[in-house]
């Protein structure tokens, strides 16, 4: 018994499976993970190791250069990059693009034994490498703490961390970073004349401060039955501690720091990044969102626009959908009857929707990867339902019975339709299977092409016959119906091309050469432009000039961007980009002379102009 036999012999069995696919497809859209990008891994980690007074030629030769020699010696590794600047190393280490997503976090581990087996022949006063293996994720929402002239750093930065901690505990929030955060510290301001004529040396200050200030295990004392355990009180409460902090001359004379001193609090200078928002002060605040989570709900839970790009990627969608269905059954309805344009668009419904279940079984998520395969899908996956019912229609017309025609109509052209869908699987399968980065990025593609695809080829032998039974009117043809005027001259113009075979194949030829010398002519990137009202500028000066320097020349691009009518917003980052928010987004670290930009406009069609 064939399979168009069978789903007419036992209707309630197919309409069970079809109710499952479209309940399972509309649970699938509202539970399925929807972020605005696929999953993709950045197989790089960064290195870092601060060497304080050396030159750039003493961080490479000493620093630089042995932590290199160790890293090589790892397996996969397919580029190293380091950075010497004076009293900092910078390594980038670049996986080989073919390693697999899932091979990576034992790499990073393998990296990190390298690093401690380094450490110990570094030199003396070098820090511990810092390694960074989180160097891609994506902080797919990003906000700017900003505050104005009356609220101080360290209140800033208390603030920002309230909000962190209260959004690390929501469902779907996986990592909370803070950028432009300023570091409290204690400045103590000593006058080298004072310092002379009480006859004490700088290091002796900051030793005596080092001891003094450090906590120390004082042990316990048993008395009785009772252990009581002794606490050692000695460090500094604040500022007055340290100001009485007592220093002895070289002379045997004791003095108060206070006395010879200005104690006050500020904090790090210069700073290692520094964020503005409109002008004002402000702090970053990424949230990455965990990979199987929605983001239009977790972007819902923390209050924060950026989910409605998710948001408004579905609603497309559907808008896509819902145009593409319309379409499909209008035009069958003008070529091959309005049940024919019912039939073949209901199949289409049939195999979105069972390609959203089937995508919850396999871990894919809604993002514009996955849906760019949903719009390219549409096209083909009313072929093998277009297929089924003409050769239905057309055996009808020649007086065959409504139930044998269906089930002739699916039978004859089952193996041959099977063929023609398997090479439209299989012409995307190189991308899937692509040695690279680029097969994490379009893997849903080809997910969503195989599973729809795959899909209507069996809802073609089994849906389409089952509707066509009750939905397919076609009174039989007194005459031949291919003699018509259309065939008849369709007729004559393939037997012309048959005529003049060479002919048409030299034409092809030409067309494919042309069509390769202006896709050569078009530009190429993987990652389109960013189609928002947004856009970002990097700004790079020369090497020498500090984190002061990069402020005062971004505050100037800044108040020129604002009086523009078209900006909305302006943020600006100086010593490293921020969060990476957006995946193809570069990222730059710890350099003082770097800063970026991020412009918002009233309306994306503004972009190319202020850009």
């Amino acid at each position: 018994m064939s399979l168009p036999e069978y789903s007419l012999k036992n209707k309630k069995v197919v309409w069970f499976f079809l109710f499952v696919l479209l309940a399972g497809g509309a649970l699938g859209f509202v539970t399925l993970g929807k972020k605005e990008d696929s999953t993709f891994v950045i197989k790089s980690a960064s290195l870092v190791c601060t060497y304080p007074g050396a030159t750039p030629l003493e961080v490479e030769q000493l620093i630089s250069e042995p932590i290199e020699r160790e890293v090589q010696s790892m397996r996969l590794v397919h580029k190293i990059t380091s950075e010497s600047y004076y009293g900092l190393s910078k390594i980038m280490v670049e996986l080989d693009p073919a390693t697999g997503a899932a091979e990576i976090p034992q790499l990073w581990d393998e990296l990190r034994r390298k690093v401690l087996n380094i450490q110990p022949r570094l030199p003396a006063g070098a820090s511990p490498v810092t390694v960074a293996d989180d160097f891609g994720d994506v902080y797919g929402i990003y906000y700017g703490l900003s505050v104005d002239g009356g609220f101080t750093w360290s209140e800033l930065r208390e603030w920002a961390q309230r909000i962190k901690t209260a959004l690390v505990t929501v469902d779907g929030v996986q990592k909370v970073t803070l950028f432009g955060e300023q570091t409290p510290v204690v400045n103590v301001y000593v006058s080298l004349a004072a310092l002379a004529n009480f006859s004490i040396r700088p290091e002796s200050i900051v030793r005596t401060i080092g001891q003094q200030n450090t906590i120390v295990n004082s042990g316990e004392k048993q008395a009785g039955a009772l252990e009581i355990q002794i606490l050692e009180d000695g460090a500094y409460k604040d500022l007055g501690d340290i100001s009485n902090q007592l220093l002895i001359s070289s002379s045997g004379k004791q003095y108060r720091l206070g006395d010879i001193a200005r104690v006050e609090r500020g904090y790090a200078d210069p700073p290692q990044t520094l964020m503005r928002v409109n002008g004002r002060r402000a702090v970053g605040i990424g949230i990455s969102t965990e990979a199987d989570v929605d983001l239009v709900k977790a972007g819902e839970k923390v209050l924060y626009p950026e989910d409605r790009i998710a948001r408004e990627a579905n609603s497309t969608f559907i808008l896509n959908l819902a145009e593409s269905v319309a379409i499909v059954i209008l035009i069958i309805m003008l070529v091959m009857g309005f049940r024919a344009g019912v039939l073949i668009g209901s199949s289409l419904l049939f195999s979105i929707g069972g390609t959203l279940l089937l995508m919850q079984f396999l871990g894919e998520g809604l993002n514009r990867t996955s849906l760019a395969g949903f719009i390219i899908a549409m096209g083909m996956l009313v072929d093998n339902a277009i297929v089924v019912t003409d050769n239905a229609q057309q055996a009808m017309l020649r007086g065959v019975a409504r139930r044998q025609a269906v089930i002739d109509g699916a039978n004859a052209p089952r193996w041959s339709l099977l063929g023609a869908t398997l090479i439209a699987i299989f012409s995307f399968l190189p991308l899937y299977l692509a040695p690279s980065s680029v097969a994490e990025i379009v893997k849903p593609l080809f997910v969503v092409l195989g599973l729809s695809l795959l899909l209507s080829w069996g809802l073609a032998l089994t849906q389409t016959p089952l509707f066509g039974d009750f939905m397919l009117r076609v009174n039989p043809a007194a005459h031949d119906p291919y003699d018509t005027k259309f065939y008849r001259k369709f007729d004559r113009l393939l037997a012309g091309l048959l005529r003049w075979r060479w002919g048409v194949v030299a034409g092809v030829v030409a067309l494919f050469a042309l069509s390769l010398a202006v896709m050569g002519l078009m530009p190429q990137n993987f990652f389109p432009s960013l189609d928002k009202p947004y856009f970002r500028a990097d700004v790079l000066l020369p090497e020498g000039y500090n984190i002061r320097d990069t402020e005062r020349n971004l505050r100037l691009m800044e108040e020129w961007l604002h009086e523009q009518p078209e900006v909305k917003t302006v943020s600006v980052t100086m010593g490293s980009t921020p969060p990476r928010y957006y995946l193809a987004s570069s990222s730059i670290s710890l350099r003082p002379n770097f800063g970026n930009i991020l412009i918002e406009l009233h309306d994306r069609k503004q972009t190319e102009e202020v850009e």
